[in-house]
């Protein structure tokens, strides 16, 4: 039987699948996702070839509607026609000028002159990526709120959820843009409801770490003085609290990027997580203890070499179980974590908060302060790194006295 507009107000979404199909009439249905959207489409034959095309979603497309676009469809097929082949040649037929892509990179060029490169670079990746190659082909009138939903549903699949709300912002202000300049009447992202449209995200579990530095003290004591474990794994444990590097970092630190004497490690940009060269001081002790790590694994082009591949490094999490290991538990202290403490505890002995987040490796400023505040910071940073250093040294032996 043909659907009524109480059954598509009263569906409800899947629980135990995906998707579920409403069908009205004549290749006509509703399709009902597990995110509560409810997306028209129509199937038809050509060619001997099954076909479908999305018509829009409910309730911005009513049931009515949603059946004129399906008769419409049904004539042009009447008059050898492919409804689908025809959208797409319209949209290459369609004015540049008036495009989506032409009028969000006209906007992109005249922000991005207010903006740092990163953020510049960031927002045309996302305008490229995950928006264009959707509706950029379209001029502004045609996209409405099923095009939006598309998107966004697209990037909760590729399990991109988290950059949804940003993308929809630019999204609604290039249409912002266009309605300014008269070159629509429409702005489908303006109220766009996302919350009802992707699931909940889960929220962020941010990484235990030790910041009292008496008990700081008795792990450092803890790992500076155990023996058990492979040789690598051990010696990462007592090189990652003075480092500020993530786990990852340190795992797949080479020997290449240690400068000996310049007592200096600079890491290329292709092994950073933000992409970025990274200049990180040594410390006497860190110096020492990597030249006798060097008299071990010297082999290997890796510092921490995996026992069974001297070409790779340690596996991931080995310095997280070692943690397990001597006793601490999830909830105690993770080896990312010991980023975290230095970062705590140096800003409460009155380091300079710049100098500290670019140890860490954190974006400050725009790009060209920031290759400044590299060089500017790097002799203030070669006597944090001393000074945090020495601090653990102490805290340390404070545990055995």
């Amino acid at each position: 039987m043909p659907l009524t507009a109480i059954e598509i107000e009263k569906a409800k979404p899947p629980t135990d699948k995906k998707q579920y199909k409403l069908y009205d009439a004549k290749g006509l249905y509703l399709l009902i996702k597990s995110n509560g959207s409810k997306l028209w489409r129509f199937r038809y034959k050509f060619a001997k070839k099954h076909q479908e095309m999305a018509l829009g979603s409910y309730p911005t497309i009513t049931l009515a509607n949603a059946r004129k676009l399906a008769d419409r469809n049904r004539a042009k097929l009447l008059h050898g026609i492919n409804p689908m082949a025809e959208r797409k040649e319209a949209k290459r037929k369609a004015d540049p000028t008036h495009t989506f892509e032409h009028i969000a990179l006209t906007w992109w060029e005249k922000q991005s002159a207010g903006w740092t490169t990163d953020n510049s670079t960031k927002i045309k990746r996302w305008l490229t990526r995950d928006v264009f190659p959707d509706i950029g082909s379209l001029s502004m009138d045609q996209i409405d709120h099923g095009h939006i939903t598309e998107i966004m549903l697209k990037l909760e699949k590729n399990e991109r959820a988290r950059s949804a709300s940003n993308i929809l912002s630019i999204i609604n202000r290039i249409f912002g843009h266009a309605l300014a300049h008269r070159l629509t009447r429409n702005n489908p992202a303006q109220g766009f409801p996302l919350s009802d449209i992707l699931q909940p995200l889960k929220k962020v579990k941010h990484r235990a770490a030790i910041t009292n530095p008496k008990q700081l003290g008795k792990l450092i004591y803890a790992i500076d003085t155990n023996q058990s474990g492979s040789y690598c794994t051990v010696q990462a444990l007592k090189l990652i609290p003075r480092l500020f590097l993530r786990p990852k970092e340190v795992r797949e630190l080479k020997w290449k990027y240690i400068d000996f004497k310049d007592k200096l490690l600079r890491i290329p940009d292709t092994e950073m997580k933000k992409e970025r060269d990274h200049i990180v001081p040594l410390a006497k002790q860190v110096l020492a203890k990597l030249k006798e790590i060097q008299s071990i694994t010297g082999y290997s082009p890796y510092v921490f070499p995996s026992q069974r591949h001297g070409a790779k490094p340690i596996s991931k999490n080995v310095m997280t179980n070692a943690l397990r290991r001597l006793g601490y538990g999830a909830d105690d202290m993770s080896a990312h974590g010991f980023r975290s403490t230095a970062s705590s505890i140096l800003h409460e002995q009155g380091w300079d908060h710049d100098a500290i987040e670019t140890q860490l490796a954190h974006q400050i400023g725009t790009e060209t302060s920031r290759a400044y505040n590299r060089s500017k910071y790097l002799a203030k940073r070669k006597e944090m790194m001393q000074a945090w250093a020495n601090y653990l040294d102490e805290i340390s032996s404070n545990i055995v006295n």
